[in-house]
């Protein structure tokens, strides 16, 4: 399997898909790159699609420090991943805690950002979680440490909104989030919500992104007011609501998820295109 090596040596796992421009994609918090399955086919047929797993997730290793997780860490694995590859600028994104690292990158390396995809994320908004938010993250990490990854996945069906939305729409992908979870490492994943819970609230700093912002949010998840908060924030932004979708809209309406994302990156080259043409 082909691996990026981070600079405080974490390997980080990543995959390649396709041609042309370089598009790069994380999924959601405890997710893995299996998880665009149904996106895959139809980037790659525009675009050097790469998918990658942030340190904590799957087959990325899972450092057992906590001090080794937070957003600047996933940014900083990013970056990592575009250095391995040889790839200067890219369009970069993701679903959920994705977008809040691409976000977060976009911020901290204008340069290197063709633009900016965001699905349902709250993470990147950067606005302070709810009570009831944290309160189910603190107790995701209990449940994860004292009783593994099948019990998470219980608990995630019932407590988590994210999880039990998607399933009002497809009762069939219980099976999907058990093999999500069972994917995880206990002490990794116990880390990501560590890091999630402390991230830095960057809602103030939105307007400083000058890159083309798509944001994908989905009628039924609770990320979708944090998404217009960004949409107003981060001048020319474009957002699009796909319904019905819940936080994982990307599986739950993938052929709108698909056209929508992709018009928006062929406008982006376009306009790139004439400018250096």
């Amino acid at each position: 399997m082909p691996y990026a090596r981070t600079d405080d040596r974490v390997k980080i796992y990543y995959e390649e898909h396709g041609g042309g421009t370089p598009l790069v994609l994380a999924y959601g918090i405890g997710g893995n790159a299996d998880m665009w399955n149904v996106n895959v086919k139809a980037l790659a047929e525009r675009h050097r699609v790469v998918l990658w797993e942030p340190r904590g997730h799957a087959r990325s290793d899972s450092p057992e420090d906590p001090a080794r997780y937070s957003f600047a860490r996933w940014v900083g694995d990013l970056r990592d991943v575009l250095d391995h590859l040889g790839l200067r600028r890219a369009h970069v994104g993701g679903l959920s805690l994705g977008g809040g690292i691409a976000t977060r990158f976009t911020l901290r390396f204008p340069a290197r950002v063709r633009s900016l995809l965001v699905t349902n994320s709250s993470s990147a908004a950067g606005l302070p979680l709810s009570v009831e938010n944290i309160v189910m993250r603190a107790r995701s990490i209990q449940v994860t440490l004292a009783e593994g990854m099948d019990a998470m996945a219980e608990f995630a069906m019932t407590a988590n909104p994210n999880v039990a939305e998607r399933l009002k729409l497809n009762p069939g992908a219980r099976d999907e989030f058990y093999a999500y979870y069972r994917r995880l490492a206990p002490v990794g994943y116990a880390n990501s919500l560590r890091a999630l819970l402390a991230m830095d609230h960057i809602t103030a700093e939105l307007g400083r992104i000058r890159a083309p912002v798509l944001l994908l949010g989905g009628d039924r998840d609770p990320s979708l007011e944090p998404m217009r908060v960004m949409h107003r924030k981060i001048r020319g932004s474009r957002l699009h609501v796909l319904s019905p979708a819940s936080h994982f809209a990307n599986r739950d309406q993938p052929e709108a998820w698909n056209r929508a994302a992709l018009d928006f990156l062929a406008r982006c080259d376009r306009r790139t295109a004439r400018r250096t043409g």
